[in-house]
């Protein structure tokens, strides 16, 4: 099995999985590839695809997931969704992120979040601050952190850090509707829209929320910076608040969580999912239970609760999630929620475009004579080539 699940609560969630399928007699060889955003791991996946020996399962997300389909790479799923009634229990944005041509091909495991703004708890009620709802409340909190001391935010500048903060802010400043056309490779002038210039010149904005000291770290280092209470707030993936617990906090003690200003009710979503390979070792069946495991309920519960991210199902009992997740939950759960595909971790964009856009935006925020208006020019053109490119749906 290759993923790149290797943070305290990614392997906490690995070792639920792993204790689900032994109950089965499946046995689960580890092959987890470290790096922040799964990067590496696509490239050691691609590499043994290319040599001909893939693993039986894997973490392939989002776009890539049609694509490789389309290659004959992926084994449909369709017994065993049937068999075990997906369609019916399965919220339909996961279910059509399983579906390509009509198939099935993958087995859902968990929905992240993306819109989430973590602020330390303690921190918050020493300086009895009130929960952010919108920008002038992250403003007014981070002038009373700095003066206690605190870094406004924990932040890092890698690349794929940097376009995740982006997109929430996209969601923020432009709102479902445009989010919803900027997702869209082939609508590429709704990047031109002067909604995507106020989201970068909010995302620097916010890195200067802590003056000039902003540096490149892992987001397991951010997310111990808000669990010291060295930093106040951090904007990321729910997989935050599973690292969080991993170390012994508890959501609603130790740290809390909100919408991204501007994004409440809104769920801006990355859905882990695990395809079943296609190779010379005929593991089939295997694989089949494996897929069947993985999404029953007790299975989603458990590695959820660890990872931080909730179950693709419906019918669970949200009481068992906490605070964080019971949010995210409902908002999935509510008919009326938009939900949003993310562009930064592969839902939205391939490998490709993804990797591009985060490339320059890193670019703009390291220097300060790239303008919000060259920077809209750059991501307009990237966009454009992307929607010209024959991958592009």
């Amino acid at each position: 099995m290759l993923h790149w699940w290797t943070s305290a609560g990614e392997r906490r969630a690995v070792e639920q999985l792993v204790q689900q399928l032994d109950k089965r007699g499946i046995a689960w060889n580890d092959a987890a590839i470290p790096g922040g955003g799964g990067g590496g791991a696509m490239k050691v996946l691609n590499s043994r695809v290319l040599a001909r020996d893939p693993p039986d399962a894997a973490q392939v997300i989002g776009r890539t997931l049609a694509d490789w389909s389309d290659l004959g790479l992926v084994l449909p799923l369709d017994e065993v969704a049937q068999r075990n009634r997906w369609s019916q229990s399965l919220f339909p944005v996961v279910q059509r992120v399983i579906t390509h041509r009509g198939r099935i091909v993958a087995a859902p495991l968990g929905v992240h979040r993306i819109n989430t703004l973590f602020y330390n708890q303690r921190v918050w009620a020493r300086l009895k601050l009130s929960v952010p709802k919108g920008w002038g409340d992250v403003e007014q909190a981070a002038a009373t952190l700095r003066s206690a001391g605190v870094a406004p935010f924990a932040w890092s500048d890698e690349p794929w850090q940097i376009a995740t903060v982006f997109e929430t802010l996209l969601l923020s400043e432009g709102g479902p509707a445009l989010y919803a056309e900027l997702a869209a490779t082939q609508r590429w002038q709704a990047w031109q829209d002067p909604r995507v210039m106020k989201a970068l010149e909010r995302l620097r904005w916010l890195r200067r929320l802590n003056g000039e000291t902003a540096i490149e770290q892992r987001w397991t280092a951010s997310a111990r910076q808000l669990f010291t209470g060295d930093a106040g707030m951090l904007i990321m993936g729910d997989w935050t608040g599973g690292e969080l617990t991993a170390w012994g906090a508890q959501a609603g003690r130790d740290y809390g969580c909100a919408p991204v200003p501007g994004t409440a009710g809104m769920h801006l979503y990355s859905i882990d999912t695990l395809a079943m390979l296609a190779g010379t070792k005929k593991r089939e069946a295997e694989q089949e239970r494996m897929a069947e495991v993985v999404v029953s309920p007790a299975a989603q519960l458990a590695y959820n609760q660890a990872k931080g991210s909730v179950p693709v199902r419906d019918d669970i009992d949200p009481t068992q999630l906490d605070e964080c997740a019971r949010d995210s939950w409902q908002t999935l759960k509510r008919a009326d929620s938009p939900l949003l595909p993310s562009i930064a971790h592969r839902m939205a964009a391939d490998e490709a475009t993804k990797d591009a856009l985060a490339d320059a935006l890193h670019r703009y925020v390291k220097d300060p004579a790239v303008t919000p208006a060259r920077a809209q020019e750059r991501l307009v053109a990237l966009i454009r080539s992307a929607a010209r490119s024959p991958a592009s749906p």
